[in-house]
């Protein structure tokens, strides 16, 4: 069995080198040549290459980047979408490319789709659906969709993942972390967008989306908070023929959100489509913390009766309470136009460095968003202004969460689906009915009692133990053998210093010694001789010059 198992990790790691010598040939082909040859790899890829990549030239580098993603595949596709969410950290050339990432892939054949529902059902597919259409609705990177029917008669449609596509998957995942930390180690600009940190939000991501019972939790849970809003229409989830690899969902059967033309033929209240889905997100991000992560017009469709359907939640953002209570105050900050708050709030939401220029970061923002101040909240765009006062508080080494960045990515992409719909949409003046509630909700009484429950049980806890650790430590104190241990680099390094220092001394002292005594053999000696010289004198001579030469090479860098 252990020669079995390395074999296939020897076969693993084989294959895991050819993957990496194809990713980095498409980047040098597209341009990269520099970078790549800068983290060492330039003997991964053949010399042709660098001719093609001359012609490369004329296109912009978000264009060869986006070019290189595509092909390489799924998983460098799910890369790059995941990095046009975050325009807190790459220009907006980037995050355009990057927003028009496509894949490209080639739709399963049936019987590749019947062997794996069959496989995860445990049952013949004729046994589980009455009608199977064996042609795709959509193909994707991860899965792909097909129409069926009940046995008791409801429309369904089936998302089956692709065979193999988890463990191609980890494999160009492990290759991203590599290649990040190589990025980080020879290409020092890289790090100020922190790639390995990236690379391990982006793992995490995926690993959601790759587990199709997790999108069914997540749609379960969000359909039971949307249930006082009935024009919300989550897809029923029919969870004995989902697994982790098929999911089985209600049929949503209407008008695409962003088909203007077909809303106005249908008479469709743009109107009021708009009010829904607003307080909608407002309701999933303010007050349940659980919301579609993934909002575009591809995912929402307008159904009878002026309701709307949302679908594919592959992608969720989760907020808790104290991130809910600051977005709610971020929001509060710019209703009031209180952008010195708004700067608070980011130094608290994001992992500063021990020290910043928060008057520097303060007057930055408020130079960067006071075209905006006067303006009625109709002509704000919020999600705009919390990317562009993100983007700034990442100059000043304050990082905002990846989540958050999902947060302001979907109200920019919900504002300006608003507006396309209703010319006239105004998401602050939705929302600022329900933010002042949820403000003033910090203050209250009865929240405020239940954190001061909270407070006085950990109070309670640490008055139970607090006696008996100061009587240990006031023991300790007295006992004989007590001594304080101070670990800290910046000693480790001194004690270093004059370890290092000591020996110089000591081998200076014997090389001198050595010379001297030479010397003094050289005057005084009436032994053996040696070409004309005392036979201790030179002895004495040699072993000073061998332990010069020895201290010069030992210590020249040090």
């Amino acid at each position: 069995m252990k020669w079995i198992r390395a074999g296939r990790q020897l076969g693993q790691a084989v294959k895991n080198v050819q993957r990496l010598k194809v990713i980095i040939s498409v980047f040098a082909k597209h341009g990269f040549i520099d970078i790549v040859d800068r983290m060492n790899l330039g003997k991964f890829f053949p010399g042709r290459l660098r001719v093609y990549a001359e012609s490369q030239a004329e296109k912009t580098i978000p264009a060869r980047l986006r070019l290189a993603f595509e092909e390489l595949g799924p998983t460098f596709v799910k890369f790059g979408q995941l990095l046009s969410t975050r325009s807190d950290l790459l220009p907006e050339s980037y995050i355009e490319e990057f927003t028009r990432l496509q894949d490209h892939v080639q739709p399963l054949d049936f019987i590749v789709v019947r062997t794996t529902v069959e496989r995860e059902l445990n049952k013949r597919i004729e046994e589980a659906y009455s009608f199977f259409n064996p042609n795709p609705l959509a193909a994707a990177s991860i899965g792909q969709v097909h129409e069926a029917q009940l046995l008791t008669g409801e429309k369904v449609v089936v998302k089956v993942q692709r065979p193999e596509i988890e463990k191609m998957i980890e494999t160009d995942v492990s290759l991203l972390a590599f290649l990040a930390n190589l990025l980080e180690k020879y290409v020092p600009e890289s790090r100020i967008i922190s790639p390995t940190v990236i690379v391990d939000e982006f793992f995490r991501t995926l690993s959601f989306e790759l587990d199709f019972v997790v999108e069914a939790n997540n749609m379960t849970k969000i359909a039971e908070n949307c249930s006082s809003i009935p024009e919300i229409v989550i897809p029923k989830v029919y969870k004995t023929l989902s697994t982790q690899k098929i999911i089985t969902l209600e049929k949503l059967e209407g008008i695409r959100v962003n088909d203007i033309k077909a809303l106005d033929l249908a008479g469709i209240d743009r109107k009021k489509i708009v009010e829904i889905g607003a307080k909608s997100f407002f309701r999933s991000v303010m007050i349940d913390g659980l919301f579609h992560g993934d909002l575009h017009g591809g995912n929402l469709f307008i159904l009878p009766d002026n309701r709307l359907g949302i679908i594919d939640f592959g992608i969720v953002g989760r907020l808790s309470q104290k991130s809910r209570d600051q977005l709610a105050s971020m929001v509060m900050s710019l209703l009031t136009e209180d952008y010195e708050n708004l700067c608070y709030e980011y130094a608290e939401l994001g992992a500063s460095a021990v020290s910043i220029d928060f008057e520097g970061f303060q007057r930055e923002v408020r130079n960067a968003l006071s075209p905006y101040m006067g303006l009625s909240l109709a002509d704000v765009n919020v999600g705009k202004i919390l990317i562009e006062a993100t983007q700034i508080a990442t100059k000043f080494n304050i990082k905002v969460p990846g989540d958050w960045m999902i947060v302001f990515k979907a109200i920019l992409t919900l504002e300006g689906m608003g507006r396309t719909l209703d010319p006239d949409f105004d998401l602050l003046s939705m929302g600022r009915d329900l933010v002042k509630e949820l403000v003033k909700n910090q203050y209250s009484v009865q929240r405020l009692t239940k954190e001061f429950m909270w407070v006085a049980k950990d109070i309670a806890t640490l008055m139970k133990v607090l006696p008996r650790q100061l009587r240990w430590m006031f023991r300790k104190l007295n006992s004989n053998d007590f001594a304080f241990e101070i670990k800290s680099p910046d000693f480790q390094q001194i004690r270093h210093q004059l370890d290092l220092n000591g020996r110089r001394q000591s081998l200076s002292i014997l090389i001198a010694g050595l010379f001297i005594a030479s010397s003094i053999a050289l005057q005084y000696s009436s032994g053996q001789f040696l070409g004309g010289y005392p036979f201790f004198s030179i002895v004495y001579f040699g072993l000073g010059v061998f332990l010069l030469v020895i201290f010069l090479l030992v210590f020249k860098k040090k």
